[in-house]
């Protein structure tokens, strides 16, 4: 059994709060045996790894309104660069045991997702998110900002710029399903559409 806990939110000043995932750490151990074995998804690392990927990724970090996002996110205590480089360092630290020789493809992607999707405990995770919302003010004053009417008009600004519309374009041809994972994040943060 895998498990995973997390006591502190680095990019927010949460802290001392245990959350656990349950089989969260497992997925992990699955990235890497598919990227061991699957040569689709060797090639995905390898894209995401790469000059195009990065250039998308520039062009969207030079843009005011994605600026004025993590100007805002910050002066609220959220370190967005922060994430990104961790979420960086993950995608950099991908290693591939040996180099994709065709065009990549949605398939096998899909069922690594779907099979990380399928360890997630989604209820417990909104127990703990619940729980946080009623007994944690620094949790309470993180959703304030996150779900605030300010974030959501930034947010709406940086999905309908070009660059961020490629970038979710470049993900949903690699078999990410965009539109869901936004819809989760819209609806737990109360912007239902």
């Amino acid at each position: 059994m895998c498990g995973f806990r997390r006591a502190e939110l680095g990019f927010f000043n949460i802290t001392n709060h245990e959350i656990h995932f349950g089989n969260l750490r497992c997925a992990s151990s699955i990235i890497q045996r598919y990227i061991a074995t699957d040569p689709e998804v060797q090639e995905v690392v390898a894209y995401l790894q790469g000059d195009e990927w990065a250039a998308l990724v520039a062009d969207v970090a030079q843009n005011p309104t994605w600026i004025e996002f993590k100007e805002y996110l910050l002066s609220e205590g959220i370190d967005l660069d922060a994430i990104i480089q961790y979420i960086h360092d993950l995608i950099g630290g991908l290693r591939s045991a040996r180099m994709p020789t065709h065009k990549r493809t949605a398939r096998s992607l899909r069922d690594m997702v779907d099979e990380i999707i399928a360890i997630i405990p989604v209820n417990d995770l909104l127990n703990v998110l619940n729980d946080k919302l009623q007994n944690s003010a620094d949790f309470q004053r993180l959703f304030e900002v996150l779900s605030s009417d300010e974030a959501r008009g930034l947010v709406e600004e940086v999905l309908a710029l070009p660059e961020a519309q490629r970038i979710a374009q470049e993900l949903r041809d690699l078999g990410i399903n965009v539109d869901v994972a936004l819809e989760f994040i819209f609806g737990i943060l109360g912007w239902a559409k």
